[in-house]
């Protein structure tokens, strides 16, 4: 457990947060911590934290009119004020350093802490954990978690992979191009024995869900059995070997997100492996 996440999780003990549905109360779980929350109009900047006397203000730019957004915005904030006892008195937080994507470097390490603070106190591990493993892997059962926490969907699917026991990969793809993936541990033991990967900046192939709903975002499947070379590099995998892919397109952000599952064996055979030497 990373140091936001144990920071996050004493939080939730400190309140005695036992229901998942309090976390839904982001600004009074913000108040009980000595936070207000406020809206206003912010030039150039997303949020702001004023600390002063271990009391502070959180303010949201009026600009920010999604609630799953605000919600992170307030929890990144509040992660500032319970790590960053050193935090100047005034602080401003910038789109680009409040956000919900791992991978992605914030302008300084106290920023990427307090993304990863908001991650795990709205979606912590002991309500949202379990929920990962009570249906098989679909698009339809995280959207449905994402629901339920009041998260966006890409922040949910991120975190559903860390928790689910099933080779799992979350793809993001803009303009035909894989952007970036992220995968669960599952997955990655699975892609170190069977040698492949999923190249980022490449073109869709023609062949995905995900390129279909490029071409037609009213493309009426959002799951189908696709051809596990149409995602992965070559590698020791069946060349007729299939995989599950769900996708839905994001029109707003004119993305597709996908969630690939391999759900059967998809390794070469002996007798395949002979026949390549």
């Amino acid at each position: 457990m990373s140091y936001p996440e144990s920071v996050a999780e004493r939080v939730i003990d400190a309140l005695n947060i036992i229901d998942k549905s309090d976390l839904l109360r982001v600004e009074e779980i913000a108040w009980a911590r000595g936070i207000l929350v406020k809206d206003d109009e912010l030039e150039g900047a997303e949020a702001r934290l004023v600390v002063g006397q271990g009391r502070g203000v959180i303010t949201i730019a009026n600009a920010v009119q999604d609630q799953r957004r605000k919600r992170f915005s307030i929890a990144h904030e509040l992660g500032h004020f319970e790590m960053h006892k050193g935090i100047q008195e005034l602080s401003l937080c910038l789109n680009q350093d409040i956000h919900e994507l791992p991978y992605k470097n914030a302008s300084n390490k106290s920023e990427q802490e307090a993304n990863e603070f908001a991650s795990a106190l709205l979606m912590p591990k002991r309500f949202f954990a379990p929920l990962c493993l009570s249906e098989e892997p679909s698009l339809s059962h995280i959207t449905s978690l994402a629901n339920q926490f009041m998260t966006s969907l890409t922040a949910t699917a991120l975190k559903y992979i860390k928790f689910c026991n099933e080779p799992v990969a979350i793809v993001m793809s803009q303009n035909s191009k894989i952007q970036w993936f992220q995968s669960s541990s599952d997955f990655d033991s699975l892609r170190d024995e069977l040698n492949f990967f999923i190249e980022p900046h490449t073109i869709l192939e023609s062949d995905t869900l995900a390129a279909k709903l490029f071409r037609d975002s009213n493309y009426p499947k959002r799951k189908a059995r696709v051809y596990a070379s149409s995602w992965f590099t070559p590698g020791n995998y069946n060349k007729d070997a299939t995989i599950q892919e769900h996708s839905i397109a994001m029109p707003n952000y004119e993305t597709v997100l996908t969630l690939l599952w391999i759900d059967e064996e998809i390794e070469l055979d002996d007798y395949d492996i002979s026949e390549d030497k």
